[in-house]
């Protein structure tokens, strides 16, 4: 057992629930099925306010239809995505359907290319992006990250389970939960989330131009009090 892996995961959940291991209900898959869902909603959680975290390494994507729409590697529907011209190009602009101006519109597992256009490129576009996570069991780990960040799942899960049928009362699995995701700003204590924002105060720059002399005209862009060229 390693700390934060699926077997310490079990432990503290069975722990801080006070039921014992050699129990009829509830049984080591169920704790598991409860931590698989904490889980999920946890990258949904991660992939729209720190993304970064998640990021997988670029993957090419591909088109059946000569360039209008390109799929996901896989037919995955990502849960955050950025898109780029090619593995060291340009991040692709997305946008709606009818925005001339925009590169792309994200429609599922796929993109389709603005105002129904044709377009192909010498290698690419190749996708960075936030998957669904595995189901966690004895014998596939969570892939939650950073690690820390797991013991937010033992809450969500204690939650589920205390709520469940209505029996017990969830509220100190809650506090708990949301004392380790947001923290105490009060005293200073910003939290996981607090740290997490913090350590990419930079997050958004990278939509925008940092080299104008590549596009024949001066951008001057300012994010978050800092000049992003």
């Amino acid at each position: 057992m390693a700390t934060w892996d699926s077997a310490d995961l079990l432990a503290r959940c069975q722990r801080d629930s006070g039921v014992p291991t050699a129990t009829e209900f509830p049984a080591d898959a169920d704790w598991y099925a409860w931590l698989t869902e904490a889980q999920v909603e946890y990258y949904r959680i991660f992939a729209s306010i720190v993304p970064w975290m998640l990021l997988e390494a670029p993957t090419i994507m591909s088109t059946a239809d000569g360039g209008k729409t390109y799929t996901f590697a896989s037919d995955i529907t990502p849960l955050a995505v950025h898109i780029y011209e090619t593995l060291n190009g340009r991040l692709l602009l997305p946008g709606a359907y009818w925005d001339s101006g925009a590169d792309y519109h994200w429609e599922g597992n796929k993109i389709r290319m603005t105002r129904d256009q044709t377009r192909t490129f010498a290698s690419g576009p190749y996708a960075q992006y936030v998957t669904a996570p595995s189901t966690i069991s004895d014998s596939v780990e969570p892939t939650l990250v950073p690690a820390d960040a797991r013991q937010l799942l033992v809450y969500r899960t204690l939650v589920k389970w205390a709520t469940r049928g209505g029996y017990r009362d969830p509220r100190p699995f809650q506090a708990m939960e949301d004392k380790i995701w947001v923290g105490n700003p009060a005293v200073g204590d910003h939290g996981l989330l607090g740290a997490y924002k913090k350590q990419n105060p930079f997050s958004g720059t990278e939509a925008h131009i940092t080299n104008p002399s590549l596009w024949g005209f001066e951008l001057l862009q300012t994010v978050h009090g800092y000049t992003a060229i």
